[in-house]
C-alpha cells in the first residue's frame, strides 16, 4: 500500500515538474499549430481561379465571370469563419496550458487534421454547388469534417482540464460553460445537419435547419450565461 501511494505521488511529481525549457515547448507547439491553421487558410484562397481576361474583354464579361464565382466566394468565407472559430477554441485552450505529454501532443495532431482537409472540403464543395445531383455528397463530407473538427477540439479540452488538471491554468466556471455551449452545441448541430442530409436532399430544407438550429444555439448561449452569470 505504502508502495502504491509513493508511486502515485510520483506521478503526480512528474505530471507537475517542468522541464527548464518547458514554457519554450509549449509555445513551439502552438506556433507550429497556428502555422497549420494560417496555411489552411491561404489554401482556400490560393485555390481560387480568377476570370481570364483578355484585351477583348469588357467590363460586363469580367462581372459576369465574377458572379459564376459567387459560390466559391461563398464557400471560401464560410470556411473562413469556421477555422477562425476553430483557431480561438485552439488558442483558447493553449492559453491556459503550461506542460504537456505526449498524449497531449497527439491529440493535437489530430485537432490539426480535419483543419487540413478544410482547403479540399471547401473546393469540392463550391465545384460541386452547381449540379443539384451531386451537391449532398460534397455536403457530407464538408459537415462531417467539421463534425470530427469540433469533437476533436472538445477531446483536447476533456484532456487537459479533466484528465491532466496539473499541466493547466485554473479555468473560471463562466469560460467553461462558454466553451461548452458553443462546442458541443454546435458540433451537435453539423451531426444533426448531416444525419438530416441522409433522408433528404432538398437544399432549401436543409438551409432553414441550419438557420433554425444556429439561432437556437445563440439564445440557449444567451440566455444560459445570463441565467447562471447574470
Amino acid at each position: 500500500m505504502k508502495l502504491k501511494r509513493n508511486k502515485l505521488m510520483h506521478k503526480k511529481l512528474t505530471e507537475i515538474e517542468k522541464h527548464p525549457k518547458q514554457d519554450f515547448q509549449v509555445e513551439r507547439i502552438a506556433f507550429f499549430s497556428d502555422a497549420v491553421f494560417a496555411i489552411a487558410i491561404t489554401l482556400l484562397v490560393i485555390d481560387f481561379k480568377f476570370p481570364h481576361i483578355s484585351k477583348e474583354s469588357t467590363f460586363e464579361s469580367v462581372c459576369t465571370d465574377l458572379l459564376a464565382l459567387r459560390s466559391h466566394f461563398v464557400a471560401l468565407l464560410l470556411s473562413f469563419v469556421l477555422i477562425a472559430t476553430y483557431w480561438m477554441q485552439h488558442h483558447f485552450l493553449f492559453k491556459h496550458l503550461h506542460n504537456y505529454n505526449n498524449r497531449m501532443i497527439i491529440a493535437n495532431i489530430f485537432v490539426l487534421l480535419p483543419i487540413v482537409f478544410f482547403p479540399f472540403t471547401t473546393a469540392f464543395l463550391a465545384e460541386s454547388s452547381e449540379n443539384e445531383n451531386v451537391i449532398v455528397l460534397p455536403l457530407r463530407v464538408f459537415l462531417i469534417n467539421n463534425f470530427f473538427a469540433g469533437f476533436l477540439i472538445y477531446y483536447f479540452y476533456w484532456l487537459i482540464f479533466k484528465k491532466y488538471k496539473g499541466m493547466t491554468y485554473e479555468i473560471t466556471p463562466r469560460e467553461k460553460f462558454k466553451f461548452n455551449m458553443e462546442n458541443l452545441f454546435k458540433t451537435s448541430m453539423l451531426l444533426i445537419i448531416f444525419i438530416l442530409i441522409l433522408f433528404t436532399s432538398q437544399i432549401k430544407i436543409i438551409f432553414v435547419v441550419t438557420l433554425i438550429l444556429f439561432g437556437l444555439m445563440k439564445l440557449l448561449n444567451i440566455y444560459g450565461e445570463k441565467k447562471n452569470y447574470g
